[in-house]
């Protein structure tokens, strides 16, 4: 696990290869679902239990102003069920895609997902946060009678490596290197963190925190980034994730398919 840092000491958790992957496989949605004639509704449900980073990471995926993913939905925003249909009849004149993080809840607290009684627990004790993307595509389609589908990307959002960062890559490599020389010298309890230096260059500091300030604790998007109707993002975001998601590593295929390192 790493932790950036961005300048003012701001603590931020964009992890670039899952930002990458999101961001290219909602372009690809987007591509799909643009050739429908007819309105119709595409509800891509995201990781995110309390920190909507990765959904945030699909506004990477527009070309252009006004294109989509035209609505977003992070769980620091409350979500409100009829003003989300509003935000959609207002938008339903075209092929509409939709973001939402698995954690997304209403103002009371109350995740979408316990909207429906299949919501269970982990071995944690934890909620297990998937199936609001399903739920809203019943809603949906009760609602205004068009074609709608909902996309679950689930692990590989936080697994593919053909989309991975080669800038990931390099600070994951030195993030490593930095902790095995901590650990050398005797440094134990700690873990490296990444800060974010000042100026228009991307470059990264790295330094040690507690891990005890870190375990189980989540930082969450910023509000500010959040705009509209609580519904998208702002450009604040693009400019602080696209240096986190640039370069590709080499790939080494076999017969094929990607070729990988593993312990028999």
């Amino acid at each position: 696990r790493r932790k950036k840092e961005k300048r003012k000491g701001h603590l931020f958790g964009c992890k670039s290869s899952a930002a990458r992957y999101v961001a290219s496989t909602v372009r690809e949605i987007v591509l799909d679902a643009s050739v429908y004639q007819q309105p119709a509704v595409t509800i891509v449900e995201l990781m995110g239990r309390h920190a909507g980073w990765v959904t945030a990471a699909s506004s990477l995926a527009r070309k252009f102003p006004g294109d989509n993913p035209l609505l977003i939905y992070m769980p620091e925003a409350p979500f409100e069920m009829e003003e989300f249909f509003s935000d959609l009849e207002n938008a339903l004149s075209t092929a509409v895609v939709i973001r939402v993080s698995e954690g997304i809840r209403d103002a009371s607290g109350k995740f979408i997902c316990e909207y429906s009684n299949e919501a269970q627990l982990d071995t944690f004790g934890h909620k297990m946060l998937t199936g609001c993307g399903k739920l809203l595509e019943s809603y949906v389609r009760n609602r205004f009678g068009v074609k709608v589908r909902s996309v679950e990307l689930n692990v590989n959002q936080r697994c593919s490596s053909l989309l991975s960062s080669l800038t990931d890559i390099n600070e994951a490599d030195l993030a490593g290197r930095t902790a095995v020389k901590c650990a050398l010298e005797g440094v134990t309890g700690k873990m490296i963190t990444f800060k974010r230096a000042d100026g228009e260059e991307y470059s990264l500091e790295y330094g040690l925190v507690d891990v005890c300030n870190v375990c189980n604790k989540e930082k969450p998007f910023p509000t500010e980034w959040i705009t509209g109707n609580n519904n998208d993002i702002s450009p604040e975001f693009a400019n602080y994730a696209l240096p986190l998601i640039k370069g590709v590593p080499e790939h080494v295929f076999e017969d094929g398919v990607p070729k990988y390192l593993y312990r028999k």
